[in-house]
């Protein structure tokens, strides 16, 4: 009688020959042997479609804010089974003393304030590349913020940003450099693995009310041309912003190379597709003007940084008593003198640098004495019938 041994199947189970390679039962390979289960902790080691082995094990776990389980794996591919299993061992190690450095580093600054995280933006080369408006305006945000100056990062709430903004301003640009002043500090938080996220980013601002620009008057265009001739060269920057319609950035940005004061325009122009390297036609009233800058300046038309710019601008405002406007109005002063000159709108729209004529009528102000001067052309008393 020959020897018998169970089918290697364990849903068969059937004794059958021992010499049967296959089980005349179920067909199950009976040579096959079954590969050792891996150890808990060793991971997984499956092969990828291009012939290498891909490693993949879960060596702890983490819990986040909200409770949930996070798994802490090491993971890596190799040119074969062997390798992945020798590799091991020593990417568990790299991947725990990680972890270890980043509960030490949790650790050092569990304890980290408002006031702590400031202060090391205080010292980063991101606040010194600000100007020096910037780190006013952020100066006085961060003396609102003062009464969370002593929280921790780690148990500052939405509600408490929140509510101190609402007590303390109620318009949107000191509620934004608030919310800039808490960003800030988060980001350094978050960069210390001390807090997963900005909750900073989720603070509302009261609604943005712009006030309508208006234009300079003609009295005020009179008087800035008379201070340029009396020799304050300055204020020819501003003439060049009311009659070519340069945005302040535009100014601070036009090269010399592009103006041709023989053919009197300059390419420039930045922001918008329409606007960008637009021609910019020069009145003759700015061409003595711009002779002057020319021949002066050896780049660029406006060789002064921002600041500078705005504190001469201001100061000529208040020396010469004009309307207290800013640097943008130049550019509505422009359209709207276009407008009133009778140029055609799609004249004023590409010389402005708008893609239609809709947000050119944004920038023109039409004073009503000049549109009741229209009304009265038309009619049977106009003098055009």
């Amino acid at each position: 009688m020959s020897d018998t041994v169970i089918c290697k199947n364990k849903r068969c189970l059937k004794e059958i020959d021992a010499g049967f390679r296959f089980c005349p039962h179920c067909g199950a390979d009976q040579r096959r042997t079954r590969r050792t289960r891996r150890a808990n902790g060793e991971g997984c080691i499956y092969a990828l479609p291009n012939g290498k082995y891909k490693l993949d094990c879960v060596i702890g776990y983490d819990v986040d804010d909200l409770g949930k389980l996070i798994p802490q794996r090491v993971t890596g591919t190799f040119p074969t089974r062997k390798a992945a299993i020798e590799a091991l061992p020593a990417l568990k190690e790299r991947k725990r003393a990680e972890l270890a450095d980043t509960s030490a580093t949790q650790k050092k600054y569990a304890s980290l304030t408002l006031s702590d995280a400031w202060e090391i933006f205080e010292a980063s080369r991101a606040y010194e590349s600000l100007s020096k408006s910037q780190k006013e305006k952020l100066g006085i945000a961060r003396r609102r913020v003062a009464p969370l100056e002593n929280r921790r990062m780690a148990d500052l709430l939405l509600d408490d940003m929140q509510d101190l903004i609402d007590a303390t301003v109620s318009t949107y640009y000191p509620a934004r450099d608030m919310r800039t002043v808490f960003s800030h500090c988060y980001k350094i938080a978050i960069k210390r693995d001390i807090v997963p996220y900005n909750k900073a980013s989720y603070l509302e601002l009261p609604l943005l009310h712009e006030e309508e620009r208006q234009p300079f008057t003609h009295d005020d265009l009179a008087a800035f041309l008379a201070d340029w001739r009396r020799g304050n060269h300055f204020t020819g920057y501003i003439l060049i912003m009311c009659y070519a319609g340069l945005r302040p950035g535009e100014l601070m940005t036009q090269l010399i190379e592009n103006i041709h004061l023989d053919e009197q325009y300059m390419i420039g122009g930045i922001k918008t597709d329409a606007g960008t390297n637009r021609t910019i036609p020069l009145p003759n009233v700015l061409i003595p003007v711009m002779q002057y800058f020319v021949k002066k300046s050896k780049r660029k038309l406006l060789e002064m940084n921002k600041d500078n710019f705005y504190q001469h601008y201001w100061e000529t405002i208040e020396r010469l008593g004009v309307s207290h406007l800013s640097p943008y109005s130049c550019r509505h002063t422009y359209m709207t003198e276009l407008a009133r000159a009778g140029v055609q709108p799609g004249i004023i729209t590409a010389a402005g640098g708008h893609t239609d004529y809709q947000t050119t009528l944004r920038y023109t102000h039409i004073p009503v004495e000049d549109m009741v001067a229209a009304a009265n052309k038309i009619g049977p008393e106009s003098s055009s019938t």
